[in-house]
């Protein structure tokens, strides 16, 4: 064993080393260890590096860190009910085995992560309903504070004025950002009840369902 192959093999080890007992990363710890013992067992450069470049050990432990990674990622979103960036990593897995370049592996799986990043995004357009609370309770307190009759005529005006801004807006600056990224985008409430949203909303569900029928007044949908 010459010099190089010995800090390879050193290198190889630690690599492995850094999976070994890891139940996350059981595909990476299989293809570290091949690789070590490769560079440990060979018995010149000429054998390591047709081993190494034939049977492609390079691009199985690229694949196989992308299989751990995304499997721990499938399997927290799983846990989380979040079925948008599970998707994303499923359809990852989906494919990746198929993979036979270094070239495949970063090209396509930052293509898929894209589209998947764009689902999420338009996913997240949900959240308008709660980051309107301010606005709808600043509403409920116009609409329900008892003021003298010759204030009556302004409060009216702020309750008219403020649903008329949030109409506006909604059509011409949220709808059109939305549908550059969903040519078919559309408000839907249904999401609110979805695991995801529903629990950045730290209020009780009657409060939500007295706020649904206020958001829809407020921007104007049915």
């Amino acid at each position: 064993m010459d010099q190089r192959q010995k800090e390879y093999t050193e290198y190889y080890y630690v690599r492995m080393k850094k999976y070994e007992g890891n139940p996350m990363y059981k595909n990476s710890y299989e293809t570290e260890k091949a690789l070590y013992e490769l560079m440990r067992d060979a018995t010149s450069k000429e054998e390591y590096q047709k081993k190494f470049f034939g049977e492609k050990l390079n691009i199985k432990n690229a694949i196989a860190l992308v299989k751990d990674q995304e499997s721990a990622r499938l399997k927290h979103y799983g846990e989380i009910k979040d079925p948008i960036r599970a998707r994303g990593s499923q359809e990852i897995l989906d494919v990746v085995d198929s993979f036979e370049s270094e070239a495949e592996i970063t090209t396509k799986i930052p293509k898929l992560q894209q589209k998947n990043s764009v689902a999420v995004s338009v996913d997240g357009f949900a959240d308008y309903f709660f980051d309107d609370f301010p606005v709808l309770e600043s509403l409920e307190v116009a609409r329900r504070a008892e003021v003298p009759s010759r204030w009556k005529s302004e409060q009216e005006e702020y309750i008219k004025d403020t649903i008329a801004k949030g109409r506006e807006e909604w059509q011409n600056r949220v709808v059109p950002n939305a549908r550059q990224w969903d040519p078919n985008w559309k408000f839907d409430y249904s999401l609110i009840q979805e695991d995801r949203h529903r629990r950045r909303i730290p209020v009780p569900d009657s409060v939500v369902q007295r706020r649904l029928t206020e958001h829809k007044e407020y921007r104007g949908l049915s």
